[in-house]
């Protein structure tokens, strides 16, 4: 039996970003992967999806570019389309493997699971076992199948299916109209598919915390690029020529060669052998306690602990709690200390809204709402960014939030920005809200590179700055990012472009 320190399960963006920085502080580690590194985000997922989003743009954009008076007639290769992205996969592939070799960290191939506490059983090239004093568990999460629609049907595909590009169908049906069915919407109506979203709420992106305003802004620019949206419609069966779906008004058919179902992902607790060391799986995810904790010795991280399930969280999880186990303590300290300050602040009313408590009650486990899931691993702030067109992205509490308790939200839209006129962007808006003491606690934003701007936000929301000092900060003209300082200056009440 091989001993280590630290054994980590997953090669994910918690798995191997715990690993690395464990063995930076001197742990001996080792990680476990059974395929690929960088877990489903990096061959499944976030990058392939935004390979995919940024190749195909330039084809949303041949209505814009003829009325600059720039005529094109763009062609797609599908399968040199595909090569393309698993460059683009195989080269971070690479590197990431060359950080975790450089760090010290030692990889096995192979499923592993659990026989004891701090004892695991690994399957496949490498068969062995490992003992290890700390195991962190960060096993990611998978497509979920809903019943009448199994992914080995020919028709039927999964997310990691869609981003094959086996083919471009004349006619896509998209089950579920969260942020993986419309980003794919976008990419597939980009390359030519009839697309037509079923979502069984009565909103887009159901959980995410999108106001009024925002479901509004996004139904039309889907509507605009051609792509069918259909709410309070759940698809029951499929069809020889699509599928079926349940309305208020009955069954109606939904016309498609190829249905693509993205209602959302699961854990993957299957396997693990929790149950030899006494943890069960609530709703498939591992609770733990404030520091990732599931039993002594044991951790969970990521997708598997439950939260937002997103790459980030998981990164930062994995880094919190490296930090932690490796004792160097920098991170994880200054975490604990921050998330004690605005509780203490919190409770003697020195905050006015209630991000402090949602910190300190932070306990992993599922979750749904997405005030309580703005907030992660250790008092992390988590953004949100959806890569649709326009890119949606959001931070903190959703704005119709503040605006109900209390709050004061400004606003600012696109289509008065120097910058977004310049560039044929009209669509979109700036969003801003503030509690009762003026500190922003959230933000939202629709249109070109919201998922880089929610990144200002996101720093304001962390650091509890107010709308003050948001305002006094200088930003480069013409630029997108001084959208978000409009919105902040309508919000104080000097509006200067937003009337």
């Amino acid at each position: 039996m091989n001993e280590a320190q630290l054994a980590v399960v997953g090669a994910g963006p918690g798995g191997y970003v715990c690993a690395k920085r464990a063995a930076e502080l001197g742990l001996e580690v080792v990680l476990v992967e059974e395929k690929a590194l960088g877990g489903v985000c990096l061959n499944e997922g976030c990058i392939p999806t935004k390979a995919l989003y940024a190749a195909t743009g330039v084809l949303g954009k041949v209505g814009a570019l003829s009325e600059m008076g720039i005529e094109t007639s763009p062609q797609v290769d599908p399968a040199r389309l595909r090569a393309w992205v698993e460059e683009r996969i195989a080269g971070l592939a690479q590197g990431v493997e060359k950080l975790l070799m450089g760090a010290g960290v030692e990889i096995v191939r192979g499923r592993a699971h659990l026989v004891g506490s701090g004892e695991l059983k690994v399957e496949g090239e490498a068969g062995r076992s490992l003992r290890a004093r700390n195991v962190v568990l960060a096993t990611g999460s998978a497509p979920i199948e809903i019943p009448g629609f199994p992914f080995d049907h020919d028709r039927v595909w999964s997310s990691s299916d869609a981003l094959m590009l086996a083919e471009i169908p004349r006619r896509l049906v998209i089950v579920g109209g969260g942020v993986i069915g419309l980003e794919l919407a976008t990419v597939y109506k980009r390359l030519g598919s009839e697309v037509t979203v079923v979502e069984m709420t009565n909103s887009l992106l159901p959980g995410a915390g999108l106001s009024r305003r925002g479901q509004a802004l996004l139904r039309r620019a889907l509507t605009d690029q051609g792509i069918e949206v259909r709410l309070g419609a759940k698809a029951s069966k499929l069809s020889p020529e699509g599928i079926v779906a349940q309305t208020k008004d009955g069954e109606e058919e939904v016309p498609g060669d190829v249905v693509l179902v993205a209602v959302g992902r699961r854990p993957r607790p299957e396997g693990l052998g929790l149950e030899a060391v006494g943890v069960e799986a609530d709703g498939g995810f591992v609770r733990t306690d404030g520091e990732f904790r599931a039993a002594e010795g044991l951790y969970a991280i990521g997708d598997l602990r439950g939260g937002w399930l997103l790459a980030h969280k998981a990164s930062h999880e994995g880094l919190a709690l490296a930090e932690r186990l490796g004792g160097g303590g920098d991170v994880a300290d200054k975490l604990r200390t921050n998330v004690a300050d605005e509780l203490r602040r919190y409770r003697e009313g020195e905050r006015g809204d209630d991000v402090a408590s949602e910190l300190a009650s932070d306990e992993g486990g599922p979750t749904s709402r997405a005030s309580r899931d703005a907030t992660g691993a250790s008092g992390y702030v988590i953004p949100q960014a959806m890569f649709t067109d326009p890119e949606v992205a959001m931070v903190g509490r959703p704005v119709d939030e503040v605006t109900k308790e209390g709050g004061t939200v400004g606003r600012f839209p696109l289509a008065a920005l120097g910058r977004a006129q310049a560039e044929g962007e009209n669509l979109g808006h700036f969003q801003v809200g503030c509690d009762a003491d003026g500190r922003v606690v959230g933000a939202e934003i629709i249109g070109p590179h919201a998922s880089d701007l929610i990144a200002e936000a996101g720093l304001a929301v962390q650091q509890g700055l107010t709308a003050e000092q948001l305002a006094e900060t200088v930003h480069a003209h013409p630029t997108f990012p001084e959208g978000l300082w409009e919105a902040t200056l309508a919000l104080l009440g000097r509006p200067l472009h937003g009337g």
